[in-house]
């Protein structure tokens, strides 16, 4: 093979042009902390760590879903458990209102005190959250759902004292690739159809059963004797009731946390998952310095060498031979 003056230049032009292109390349990988810059650096692991992080993604998602569940369900919780203290208290009151030896004013006295409570409850069943959605209403979130009526007892559903407009709906959250969690609980459920402790279903609402309490205790009974006699009876039936609205509203409650703890467990599990991605990912593209800079080292080297070689080489001629 003929060697002309013409191919030697040009093979050291590209020798010292790929060493240097080598040289950068290192320096880019050290400047960005990562081995894989460019898909070009390694297409096979480019494409998993693309795989990867949209893995990761997706899991991040249902993090954030998941800390707005568990915010969500930590307010229904609060009002649940706000509402269960005000029943053990009209409870308490109620069985005071039993004392055979209260007069009709200790009666109106305790009743008043009820009608506090009853405001309390129904306060208690519009809650929102922060964004100023109802806790309590179904999918229509934005409709008050619990409002007093105009009507007069005796109260029960076809009369009632409190009527419910939003729906039975309860609004859900995808927390993970196979659950979807519901975040809020049916007032309609928690407060109107109460159920006793055999599943039965009462024909009337919490709050109907606070306010017939409330009328009957306003009710004089002094020179009164088919009030006087209906009386007891009365407050027994109030009693049931109103323990069986108390054990629903635990019972809701407890659903509540269980679903709390659910969802401490997917947190832990998607938190383990995410750290796994990021190592994955770590693997595929992040630079191992040490190897790095032995390498940079060599190209260096390999650079001096091949630019002395090149001087060298282009320095030959016939005239120093002469």
């Amino acid at each position: 093979m003929r060697i002309s003056t013409n191919m030697i230049y040009s093979s050291g032009t590209n020798g010292i042009l790929n060493n240097q292109a080598a040289q950068l390349k290192t320096y880019n990988q050290i400047t960005s902390g990562r081995r894989v810059v460019t898909p070009e650096d390694d297409p096979v692991a480019a494409s998993q760590v693309l795989i990867n992080t949209q893995a990761q993604e997706v899991n991040k998602r249902y993090m954030e879903n998941q800390g707005q569940a568990k915010d969500s369900l930590k307010l229904v919780e609060t009002q649940l458990n706000s509402a269960v203290n005000v029943l053990q208290e009209v409870l308490d009151k109620t069985i005071q209102a039993g004392n055979t030896t209260l007069n009709d004013a200790n009666r109106a006295a305790i009743a008043e005190e009820l009608q506090v409570r009853l405001d309390e409850m129904v306060a208690l069943s519009n809650s929102q959250d922060g964004n100023g959605h109802y806790l309590f209403s179904g999918y229509q979130s934005t409709v008050r759902p619990f409002s007093i009526t105009a009507n007069t007892g005796p109260y029960n559903n076809a009369n009632p004292y409190v009527t419910f407009a939003g729906d039975q709906g309860t609004r859900e959250l995808q927390v993970d690739a196979s659950r979807q969690m519901e975040i809020t609980e049916s007032g309609v459920d928690i407060f109107m159809r109460v159920r006793d402790r055999n599943g039965n279903v009462s024909d009337q609402s919490v709050f109907d059963t606070m306010k017939n309490l409330i009328d009957t205790l306003k009710t004089p009974v002094a020179n009164n004797p088919a009030a006087a006699a209906a009386l007891p009876g009365a407050i027994s039936s109030a009693l049931d009731d109103l323990y069986a609205a108390k054990d629903n509203a635990v019972s809701v409650r407890s659903t509540v946390g269980a679903k709390l703890g659910e969802l401490d467990s997917l947190a832990s599990a998607s938190s383990d998952i995410d750290i796994q991605y990021s190592s994955i990912i770590s693997d595929l593209r992040d630079l191992d310095y040490a190897s790095a800079l032995s390498d940079l080292s060599k190209q260096q080297v390999q650079l001096q060498a091949s630019q002395k070689a090149f001087m060298s080489v282009s320095s030959l001629s016939l005239f120093s031979m002469l």
